[in-house]
């Protein structure tokens, strides 16, 4: 080992040029490893030093000057939606584990959508339309083409799914028993002109035209 040193000694002394290129060659790849950790952690400073840069949604809160991103503290108007009856119905969109919900219908029927066309993202969950795929939750999207998701919007919540819906009818007279016999849109699309509903006379569930205007109950994730 002591041999290998002083050959290696005698080598970087007797060789300045090659000596000055390994110096450079070393400077060079020990700056652009601090620029590119710099670069990381600038990326990671920025994102936090304006709220818009993160889904501004219902359950998050942005601390730009300490950098964080916590769970907003859950709130609940029980004038407005029936807060003491959380665990009643589950969550099947994944914006909690249950749902809450509001305690009167919208004031007037709406449709599914404008035009009997497909749900694509960032609406739906996946592009097409697909049996089963929902409107999303999240409240930073744009529902102008969906009457009944952009008055859930409004409220402060969203469309229950085909699911939740079904909960909604079961335990009617617990949620007010104020529903009647209509009609209500869930959030679930079946096909490219149709959406699933419920009628609230017998409970029934079935598909029909997106541009059909019926009634709307809005939920909350919870």
């Amino acid at each position: 080992m002591k041999k290998i040193k002083e050959k290696l000694k005698e080598y970087w002394k007797n060789n300045p040029k090659k000596r000055k290129s390994i110096m450079f060659v070393a400077v060079v790849f020990g700056g652009m490893v601090s620029f590119g950790l710099y670069a990381l952690a600038q990326s990671m400073i920025d994102s936090f030093t304006d709220s818009s840069r993160i889904a501004n949604t219902w359950n998050v809160n942005v601390d730009t000057g300490a950098g964080e991103v916590k769970l907003a503290a859950k709130t609940c108007d029980d004038g407005t939606w029936f807060c003491s009856l959380n665990t009643t119905c589950a969550n099947s969109l994944g914006d909690g584990a249950y749902i809450i919900v509001k305690r009167v219908n919208e004031a007037t029927t709406k449709q599914w959508k404008t035009a009997n066309t497909n749900c694509d993202k960032p609406n739906c969950g996946t592009d097409g339309g697909q049996d089963g795929d929902n409107l999303v939750a999240d409240n930073t999207v744009n529902f102008s083409s969906y009457p009944a998701r952009d008055v859930c919007k409004a409220a402060g919540g969203r469309l229950p799914t085909k699911t939740e819906l079904q909960c909604l009818y079961t335990n009617r007279a617990t949620f007010g028993n104020n529903f009647g016999t209509s009609f209500y849109w869930s959030s679930t699309e079946y096909s490219t002109t149709s959406a699933w509903n419920v009628n609230f006379n017998d409970g029934y569930t079935d598909y029909f035209n997106k541009t059909n205007a019926y009634s709307v109950r809005c939920v909350r994730g919870w």
